[in-house]
Parts: C-alpha cells; sequence; structure tokens
C-alpha cells in the first residue's frame, strides 16, 4: 500500500469518528432538552397542587369562620305548631270574612221603607245552631201601632238611647254582644251576661219592655198581654 491511499483511509477514519461523535452528542443534547421539560412540567405541576391545597385550607377556614359568626340556634317551628297556626289563622279569617259578608243584620222577610221594615226573621247567621223556633219581629207594627222609639231598642255602649231618623241603618246588636253560646261553668252577673251575649241582650230588651207594658196595661205580674215566654215568641221548630 502506497503512501497516498494510507492517507486517504487516515482521513475517511477521522470523518467516520466526527460523525459519530455529532451524532452521539445530538442524541445526548436531544435527552437532556427531553428531561429539562419533563421536570419544568412536574415541578409546575407540584406548584399548582400545592396552590390548590392552599386554597381550599383557605375556603375551610372562611366557611368555619362564617359558621362561628352564625352559630346562635335558629328556632325553626315545628311542623305540628306550624300546622296549628295555619288553623287558627285560617278560623280568624273565616270568622272575619262571615262577620264582614253578613254584617250581623237580621234577615228581612218583608220590607217597608229603609228602617221602617214590616217583619224582620231573627235568624242571625252567626249563631251556629239555634235551640228554638226563630222569632218573627214586627218591627213595622212596634213602631207605628205601639209606637215605641227607636231608642227603645237601639242605644249607645253606655246604654243611652240613640237619636235615629227613619231613614238611619242602625248598628246590629251583635255587634256590641258578640256571644252567641254560653261558656260551660262561667259566672256572671245579670248585667255582664247581657253585656256579653246576643240572646241575653234580646231577652232582656224584648221581656222587660213587655212586661213594663203589660203591667201598664193592668196585670201586676207583666204577664198579658203582650208576650213573656219562650213558646209565645218562638214558633215550634
Amino acid at each position: 500500500m502506497n503512501s497516498e491511499s494510507k492517507g486517504l483511509n487516515i482521513i475517511f477514519l477521522i470523518i467516520l469518528i466526527s460523525i459519530l461523535f455529532l451524532s452521539y452528542y445530538s442524541i445526548s443534547l436531544h435527552d437532556t432538552e427531553k428531561h429539562n421539560k419533563i421536570s419544568k412540567k412536574a415541578q409546575t405541576k407540584v406548584y399548582i397542587d400545592e396552590k390548590d391545597k392552599t386554597k381550599a385550607v383557605e375556603d375551610q377556614l372562611i366557611v368555619k369562620k362564617s359558621l362561628t359568626s352564625h352559630s346562635e340556634p335558629v328556632n325553626v317551628p315545628s311542623e305540628e305548631k306550624t300546622v296549628q297556626s295555619l288553623e287558627i289563622k285560617i278560623k280568624e279569617q273565616s270568622i272575619q270574612e262571615k262577620t264582614d259578608s253578613e254584617t250581623i243584620k237580621p234577615e228581612i222577610v218583608e220590607s217597608g221603607t229603609e228602617s221602617n221594615i214590616d217583619i224582620i226573621s231573627m235568624n242571625n247567621p252567626l249563631y251556629e245552631k239555634h235551640t228554638k223556633g226563630i222569632v218573627q219581629f214586627t218591627h213595622k207594627q212596634h213602631v207605628e201601632k205601639y209606637l215605641i222609639a227607636c231608642g227603645s231598642c237601639h242605644h249607645d255602649e253606655t246604654g243611652n238611647p240613640l237619636d235615629l231618623k227613619a231613614t238611619d241603618i242602625p248598628q246590629g246588636c251583635i255587634d256590641c254582644h258578640p256571644g252567641t253560646k254560653k261558656i260551660k261553668g262561667e259566672k256572671l252577673d245579670k248585667k255582664e251576661k247581657i253585656a256579653r251575649y246576643h240572646f241575653e241582650a234580646l231577652h232582656a230588651n224584648c221581656i222587660g219592655c213587655h212586661r213594663d207594658y203589660n203591667k201598664e196595661k193592668g196585670d201586676p205580674k207583666g204577664k198579658e198581654p203582650a208576650p213573656v215566654s219562650c213558646t209565645k215568641c218562638h214558633p215550634k221548630q
């Protein structure tokens, strides 16, 4: 082998070694960059996880503080109390609506002019049940025949007679004497009964007036001619 051939072989060998070296360096550099990227991502994930944990802890502290500041007990009504309260309200509303709609005025059987009514049926709607027949009050007859003044029946809260005109429509008796059913075991004197109960007020007024009239007509006991007994005013049912 001549010297020229040896020189070419050496050059070729140097080139081959250089290529191998460059290839190895390139691969090594690529692996290093890849490793750095993976490491950076891992560090970023760790940072995010730590940040999330910190935020979660802060949120828990905020919630705990809020609960502590509002730790006063809240009175929540039981279902039974709520139902009872609702029933009472419905009952009160029903009574009020009934009172407003029926205005405590007796039923007019035969009407005259304004307050000069012929006959009034004393069937007041606020009574749950009537134990006797309904009295038919001859209003016009009392005014025109017996000359009974309006104030004899219609009075103010102190008992003084009202000065009414024929065209006036007075307040119903039951507005001031609202009781329609006696309370068992209740102890009241006569005046208290009249003030409280509608039927007591009517009986005291009507029967008292009839007795006075009967005495004027000559009956010392006040039994005739105006009716004072239950059966003579209340028809059989």
